[in-house]
């Protein structure tokens, strides 16, 4: 029997934050778009990250000394292109989607043996300032040891007597980034794009005018050009269409662990360095805080990565010396979460590099084929117009071009678990995590699964027993993919 292919303009692989905004600019640029995701919508990487919206001075204070980038102009002239457009990404989406994003204060402590001055973070915020003069406030501040103003938390930071002072200023939380992809999915479909979640791309061949796409049901797709933004998984789908090219990604895992922290830490967050020199957040989220992250290359499977026990562990110990009036011990790790980064692979950065990169796959043998590593959450609407734009240089749009809509109609409630049954959730863990967000609460959703479970069981067929099956497989999933660590040692010992 012949199996006869859907015509699409573009395929995109992929539905994470990166995929969803191409499918919503590429549909709003008037292009037939077709996007296949193995599992849920914004499972992977995105469901995992940080959740910071920054502003940039993490490109600016990378633990490299202010020397060492002066002595280096074109990594200091990538770093301040760098600055100016994650300041621009901040402006936007703060202006537009002021409903997905939460503000907090973050708290910058600076000691007498680091290798920043305070006075070079006057320097560091005045670039940021300059960088997008009329945009969303900083609030920046510098604060002298033991001023009477400074943030009480200040008391919770290790060797009081060596700090040089502290500096604060105005970032923002996504809440919740897997919310901001689903409603661009929703605007995509609006649009005409046809969205498949647990829909995997088991094979693709070239043909005269584009790509063919076979999914696991064996049904076809054919498109002009195709999109690989599958994440950790670039590599390998590239490898599925012919591609024997060096590998484009280098996967990096890390961890979170969510803490519940005294009061003086409400509405704050601290932008710390470890023992490593690397970055320790410690992040406001909803009524509790959260704490990341570590960073180790890694090689398995990302679909169903959690934390150890070593990782917890670690990341404890370095938040203890951080804080280490907190003592904290196992037992204070609310819950926990693993994810993998798909950064760029650069043979000069074992942990690879964060410069965002779509890749040509035409000199690999592979026309028509591009794919991106190390894209943030926060530069999804960056990536997703560079990629309409190479299409655009290569394919006319098929459709009737129109604006995109990225402010989704606030919803509570009934009305809005009975508004997620339209987003193709397959079960309760999808509702929970990513359509309603109520996962992410202090008890991760307990108190209403059962109710969200009996709400949606008219429109989605569940029986009673469908309801009890998915309560469990929900419990479940939160106990190993979110786990607490192991009991604590009888010791009780504190880990620091």
């Amino acid at each position: 029997m012949t199996i006869v292919s859907t015509r699409y303009d573009v395929a995109i692989i992929g539905g994470g934050i990166n995929g969803a905004s191409a499918a919503q600019h590429l549909s709003s640029a008037g292009y037939r778009v077709f996007l296949a995701e193995k599992d849920d919508f914004a499972e992977g990487a995105t469901a995992r990250s940080s959740r910071l919206l920054h502003c940039g001075l993490r490109h600016l204070a990378n633990g490299a000394s202010p020397g060492d980038l002066l002595k280096h102009p074109v990594r200091l002239f990538q770093s301040l292109k760098t600055v100016r457009e994650d300041m621009a990404a901040r402006d936007e989406l703060v202006e537009s989607i002021p409903g997905r994003l939460k503000p907090m204060t973050f708290c910058l402590p600076i000691y007498k043996q680091d290798i920043y001055r305070p006075w070079n973070m006057d320097i560091a915020f005045g670039l940021l300032r300059l960088a997008s003069p009329g945009g969303v406030a900083l609030d920046y501040r510098r604060f002298r040891p033991n001023a009477d103003d400074m943030p009480s938390l200040a008391r919770h930071l290790r060797n009081g007597d060596q700090l040089a002072g502290m500096v604060t200023f105005r970032e923002y939380i996504f809440d919740w980034p897997e919310r901001i992809a689903l409603d661009a999915l929703a605007d995509a479909r609006r649009k005409g794009a046809e969205l498949r979640n647990y829909t995997k791309v088991i094979r693709l061949e070239r043909e005269n005018n584009g790509w063919q796409l076979t999914l696991q049901d064996k049904s076809r797709v054919s498109a002009s050009i195709v999109l690989n933004l599958s994440g950790a998984w670039i590599d390998e789908v590239s490898a599925s269409a012919g591609s024997n090219a060096v590998a484009k990604c280098q996967p990096i895992s890390g961890i979170h662990i969510a803490l519940k922290l005294p009061i003086e830490f409400e509405g704050h967050g601290v932008f710390a360095f470890n023992r490593l020199a690397e970055p320790l957040y410690c992040l406001p989220w909803r009524d509790h805080h959260y704490v990341g992250l570590t960073r180790r290359p890694y090689s398995a499977d990302p679909t169903n990565i959690a934390a150890t026990d070593d990782e917890i562990d670690w990341l404890l110990s370095e938040t203890n010396h951080c804080f280490p009036n907190l003592g904290l011990k196992r037992d204070d790790v609310l819950y926990s979460w693993a994810g993998v980064n798909p950064l760029t692979a650069d043979p000069a950065e074992p942990l690879g590099s964060r410069e965002i990169k779509i890749h040509d796959h035409a000199p690999d043998g592979l026309p028509d084929f591009f794919s991106v590593t190390a894209g943030p959450i926060m530069t999804h609407r960056r990536v997703a117009r560079r990629l309409t734009e190479r299409v655009r240089n290569r394919c006319e749009p098929s459709r009737p071009v129109s604006p995109a809509i990225y402010e989704a109609a606030p919803l509570s409630g009934d009305e809005f678990i009975f508004n997620a049954i339209t987003e193709n959730p397959n079960s309760l863990c999808d509702l929970m995590l990513r359509r309603l967000g109520y996962g992410w609460n202090l008890d991760q959703g307990r108190s209403k699964a059962l109710h969200v479970a009996e709400t949606v069981a008219p429109s989605l067929e569940w029986s009673t027993t469908r309801i009890e099956q998915e309560i469990d497989s929900y419990a479940k999933h939160v106990r190993e993919a979110r786990r607490r660590p192991s009991t604590s040692r009888p010791d009780q010992e504190t880990i620091g």
